[in-house]
């Protein structure tokens, strides 16, 4: 029999024994985003597969979209529970829910905003305002918020196997949901589907989300409210959010400039070199995001974590990027000769960006650490 769930305290924070070691956890994170990338590829291809250009363009612009306003409403909140959860070891619990009860909020309050700007400037993707679309668009933006932000509390509390574990779940649902929808609803449009698929992925991955933290916290998630926690997460995520936003903010804004100027199908094109890219592009933002939790939880290894974090980043990022490079058009010519022909010259662009985003990444995360 369960005890009520009053009664269950939670582990304090630098006492718990379920942490991994930086390692350990580093290669976890590091795999999770790559299985992410993979499976979201994988996905892609699939989608390829089935939907004409067209309805894979809109797709990957309102999943671009869905990416934006996810990090619109994360408010930085992700980053300041990684900063300030070692300095609430008695009651992490607490910080968790509250952090998770604003950044649902805040998404919601975005998503309305975004879908008043479709229907008055982006007409090529006003079909998301229509009721199917936009319930399925309103829950990719919740769930995607929700696993962001538990993306980052499980780098605070030093659990990269958690992230991987929602990853793969998350890839696993999508492509099954997508190709059972394909074959029972073949009159549906197939970028409704795609977004079904996302938005069904999202509920399974939050749901995994909530377990893991009842299990790693002693405590089931719930929504919380306090308004003091706030401003300070607010106060401390604030200028994180707005060198995220610098940072995201361009490329993820880029699908929805290609889709409202060139049309779909060039952005089906474009989206699927830019999306391979970051198989190979999201080993320094995990190395990142490692260092951000090391160095705030030990400030005085900042640059020692850094350094280290530049030596893996590029160790496993470059030969990475050469590989793909060499590989563009045999690797986009698995979504078709159409894919291949406009994208592989813009992914070998792409791909030799993995040097600079090294250093910028590393340097973001020190700075974040000590909140310059």
């Amino acid at each position: 029999m369960k005890p009520p769930v009053a009664s269950i305290r939670a582990v304090p924070y630098g006492g718990t024994k379920a942490r991994l070691s930086v390692l350990v956890s580093n290669v976890a994170l590091i795999s999770a985003r790559v299985a992410s990338v993979g499976l979201g590829f994988i996905g892609w291809l699939l989608a390829a597969r089935l939907f004409a250009p067209t309805e894979v363009g809109i797709a990957s612009a309102l999943v671009a979209s869905m990416m934006l306003l996810v990090q619109f409403g994360l408010l930085g909140i992700g980053s300041a529970v990684v900063a300030l959860l070692p300095s609430h070891g008695d009651a992490p619990d607490h910080m968790v829910d509250v952090g998770a009860t604003v950044v649902v909020l805040c998404v919601l309050a975005v998503t309305l905003a975004y879908f008043a700007l479709v229907v008055t400037l982006l007409s090529e993707l006003r079909i998301v305002v229509s009721p199917l679309y936009s319930l399925a668009f309103l829950a990719m933006t919740t769930f995607g918020t929700l696993n962001t932000y538990y993306d980052y509390v499980s780098v605070a509390l030093r659990r990269g196997d958690q992230i991987l574990v929602r990853n793969i779940t998350f890839g696993v649902v999508m492509l099954a949901v997508m190709a059972i929808s394909a074959s029972l609803l073949a009159d549906a449009p197939g970028s409704l589907l795609i977004l079904v698929a996302w938005a069904s992925a999202g509920l399974v991955a939050c749901a995994i989300a909530g377990v893991q933290v009842a299990l790693a916290l002693r405590r089931l998630p719930a929504p919380g409210w306090d308004l003091s926690l706030t401003k300070r997460l607010v106060g401390v995520g604030w200028p994180n959010w707005l060198l995220t936003l610098t940072e995201r903010a361009p490329p993820l804004a880029m699908p929805v400039l290609v889709v409202q100027i060139l049309g779909p199908p060039m952005n089906a094109f474009w989206y699927a070199a830019w999306m391979m890219a970051w198989v190979v592009l999201i080993i320094p933002v995990s190395i990142g995001q490692t260092v951000f939790a090391e160095a705030s939880r030990d400030p005085a290894s900042g640059r020692e974590s850094m350094l280290h974090g530049l030596r893996t980043a590029l160790l496993m990022g470059v030969p990475a990027a050469l590989a793909l490079a060499v590989a563009a058009d045999v690797a986009l010519g698995l979504l078709g000769a159409e894919y291949a022909a406009e994208g592989a010259p813009a992914l070998r662009i792409l791909v030799l960006s993995v040097v600079p985003v090294t250093v910028i990444q590393a340097y973001y995360a020190l700075s974040r650490a000590r909140g310059a």
